[in-house]
């Protein structure tokens, strides 16, 4: 898994790095056919050069991409009892472990309900799902090449695990029917993780052309994550784990005081990221982005167990750029 790990992160710091040479390929190309959009000269009455994307200004954009998180974290989901939220809440509370037995004996027929058996060999793999990365961000150029950004991304990213449930009672040497086995299909547990990222970064843009501009950026992240749910899937019936935690000694008929627990934590990082701006006029441009990043998730003690060594995580993305001069065009 280690070696795998290192693999991934070669393979696409290289795409970070062949994404940013394409740029530059792009850029001579430009200049070479003359590009789309050309700064005007100076007209017989003195009017100035058009030097929106060069000069101090603000520019305003709203994007969207794919965001890739590294699993290292996901482990927490496994529902393995060292973690705060676990299989056990279902377990070991025993009216809602008899609502899981009915469950089980409406699929499972031939199994006599005291006879099962969580199968603790709990998935050590797990992994998110590629999530959609949503954000916002203001830049400021403080001059012709240098600018200063902050902004903001959501990501909720999707952890899904999966275990089987052993039926001990029924001797694996008498089952013929495929049907009748000693053992139960997988079953899923599936979470819900919602990342907040804020961004503030300095960063260099090449100007080189007036329509394809090269860009990258150094920043310093502040992360926020809360988990938005997390459910044991059994034959199909969900649980909601994060409801067992709030009332662990649930009991039916009696009120309980419930815990108001709050699954979310603080972490910090640093980002690099990469771009091309395309800037079809003096107005607009689309800024196809790639971003690296190195952060933790999860500090303080809301969310015991859970893993806050620094990972990378990636995002792929467009921004749709507006100029401040979209807002001056009629004066």
């Amino acid at each position: 898994m280690f070696k795998y790990m290192i693999m991934k992160n070669i393979v696409l710091i290289y795409f970070f790095l062949l994404f940013f040479f394409c740029g530059f390929v792009m850029t001579s190309y430009a200049e070479c056919s003359g590009g789309y959009y050309q700064e005007p000269d100076d007209d017989e009455a003195g009017i100035k050069k058009d030097f929106t994307w060069k000069q101090k200004g603000f520019e305003f954009y709203i994007g969207g991409g794919i965001y890739f998180g590294d699993g290292k974290t996901a482990l927490y989901y496994n529902g393995a009892p060292e973690n705060d939220i676990n299989l056990n809440l279902l377990l070991k509370n025993p009216y809602r472990k008899m609502d899981m037995l009915d469950v089980l004996r409406d699929v499972y027929r031939y199994i006599v309900i005291t006879d099962i058996e969580l199968r603790e060999n709990f998935n050590q793999k797990p992994s998110y799902s590629i999530a959609m990365d949503i954000s916002l961000g203001a830049k400021y150029r403080i001059q012709k090449n240098f600018y200063l950004e902050l902004s903001y991304s959501f990501r909720r990213l999707s952890s899904e695990n999966r275990f089987i449930f052993d039926f001990p009672g029924v001797p694996p040497s008498t089952v013929t029917d495929p049907w009748l086995l000693n053992y139960s299909r997988w079953q899923f547990l599936i979470a819900k993780e919602d990342r907040h990222y804020i961004d503030l970064s300095a960063g260099y843009i090449f100007q080189k052309h007036t329509v394809v501009k090269p860009f990258v950026s150094l920043g310093v992240l502040f992360t926020y994550i809360r988990i938005h749910s997390f459910l044991a899937i059994i034959e199909d019936v969900p649980f909601d784990l994060m409801e067992m935690a709030r009332y662990p000694n649930w009991t039916p008929g009696i009120q309980e005081m419930p815990n108001y627990w709050d699954w979310a934590g603080p972490g910090f990082g640093l980002s690099l990221t990469a771009g091309l701006k395309i800037a079809f006029n003096r107005m607009v441009s689309i800024d196809p982005v790639f971003q690296l990043s190195i952060a933790n998730f999860g500090n303080g003690s809301n969310l015991p167990g859970f893993n806050t060594t620094p990972c990378f995580n990636y995002m792929a993305g467009v921004r749709l750029v507006m100029n401040d001069a979209l807002f001056s065009r009629g004066k």
